[in-house]
């Protein structure tokens, strides 16, 4: 793939699937501008904290990191809810690389309280959480697209989530926007499979991620987390949680030429949690 330029959003976290998309993607010979809002990204205050080894790395290490693994790496900052953020990001990503031909929607918001009952999660939190992950990958392929289609090929993935496929307590606002995300990528593969482009998305199951592991701190405290690693992972029929790495393959895969004929996918990565 070493003609092809990506772009990567939520990228900031060391520990997380971004910027382990990022080493894949690099590793098979394509440059990168990897993104967040901010230098670390945005994080929970558990995360925030740097508990369980949550690395303080940022964007600009990740960059660093890329560079010295012999990869053609750029950092670009912005808020995907926001448009002009985007469009930003995406002008400067073509103007450095010449070109940009592959997207991954990864950004995604921090768990905050719309994990909550529906009579219990304030407005401006369903608001946000809808901005980031479903309002932002549009405006992201949006922007995109027309840098696709000049070139008559294209690969977007989605980083959607199991939870969009299936029921989960106090995740209405969360699974409906990763729900909708895996309907925007069914469309847009029609839309632009004429273009040479295909859509696909990801979904991940449970990961050890700083995200993660802040949801099990929130969930059973501190001193649990180990127990409660156990306990997730006797539940899959892999026996363990994944490693972000895993997870990236995948998406590097559907970024290369060999998924040429794949499209219009939602693809669980999830070690058999849902096997139906």
């Amino acid at each position: 793939m070493s003609k092809h330029v990506a772009i990567v959003t939520g990228c900031a976290k060391h520990e997380g699937l971004g910027s382990a998309i990022a080493r894949a993607l690099v590793a098979a010979g394509v440059a990168v501008a990897v993104s967040d809002v901010s230098r670390k990204g945005a994080r929970t205050a558990i995360e925030s904290k740097r508990r369980h080894g949550f690395s303080g790395a940022g964007l600009e290490e990740l960059v660093a990191e890329l560079k010295g693994a012999g990869g053609d790496a750029l950092a670009v900052y912005g808020d995907v809810s926001k448009e002009k953020d985007v469009i930003s990001m995406v002008r400067k990503t073509a103007s450095h690389f010449g070109k940009l031909d592959i997207v991954v929607n990864n950004a995604a918001a921090p768990h905050g309280g719309d994990f909550n009952d529906i009579v219990d999660v304030p407005y401006s939190e369903l608001d946000r959480v809808l901005r980031i992950n479903a309002m932002g990958p549009y405006l992201m392929m949006k922007a995109a697209v027309p840098h696709m289609r000049k070139a008559k090929w294209g690969r977007i993935v989605n980083v959607a989530s199991v939870n969009g496929k299936v029921g989960a307590a106090k995740q209405s606002v969360y699974g409906s926007s990763k729900a909708a995300l895996m309907q925007m990528t069914r469309c847009l593969a029609v839309d632009l499979g004429p273009d040479g482009i295909t859509v696909n998305a990801v979904c991940p199951g449970m990961m050890m991620t700083s995200r993660n592991l802040s949801g099990i701190v929130r969930r059973v405290g501190e001193k649990n987390v180990e127990a409660e690693r156990e306990r997730q992972a006797a539940r899959l029929p892999l026996r363990r949680i994944a490693d972000p790495a895993e997870v990236a393959s995948v998406v590097a895969f559907l970024c290369s030429d060999a998924a040429s004929y794949v499209t219009a996918q939602a693809i669980s990565v999830d070690g058999g949690m849902y096997p139906i």
